[in-house]
């Protein structure tokens, strides 16, 4: 949704006045930088989305740092699940070896699973614990396709690899 001339100024107006806590706020709940811009920047996003909801507010501050609250719950919560996975998926006394692989290393058996690119996308963001910006960045690409090829990676790796329970 494209905003009007009225609408951007009052954006823009709110950005100049409540960006610096919003960056403490998400800095402190992630104690990740990179990843707090990010976490502020979406939400800069859904309010120019919800820009007519946002403008109706009593209290437009408040409600940034609420919608901030729900973007940083939606961050753990993905990287929860990420790392839950990757755990498991990693876990040499959990995961049979697929019987093609043999004697080969896990790493070489969810490289030949993912593909070289996924694996190193998948064990940067698991792993390595780097932002979807940081790693969209890295592989040039946006970080809603970085989103989307990681669930995809993880769709495959959890396809390759029986899990035993």
């Amino acid at each position: 949704m494209a905003l009007n001339q009225e609408q951007e100024s009052w954006v823009e107006q709110l950005y100049q006045e409540v960006y610096s806590s919003l960056l403490s706020y998400a800095q402190c709940a992630l104690n990740d930088d990179p990843l707090a811009e990010e976490a502020v920047q979406d939400t800069f996003r859904i309010a120019c989305s919800k820009v007519e909801e946002l403008m109706r507010s009593a209290n437009p501050a408040g409600w940034m740092m609420n919608a901030l609250k729900h973007v940083i719950q939606n961050i753990r919560r993905r990287r929860a699940r990420m790392n839950k996975l990757v755990v498991t998926a990693l876990s040499v006394e959990q995961i049979t070896i697929p019987p093609q692989t043999g004697g080969v290393e896990l790493g070489l058996a969810c490289k030949q699973a993912l593909g070289e690119d996924d694996y190193k996308l998948l064990k940067m963001v698991a792993i390595d614990h780097h932002t979807m910006l940081e790693t969209a960045n890295e592989f040039g690409i946006s970080v809603e396709t970085c989103r989307k090829r990681l669930l995809r990676a993880k769709k495959k790796l959890k396809k390759a690899l029986e899990i035993e329970n």
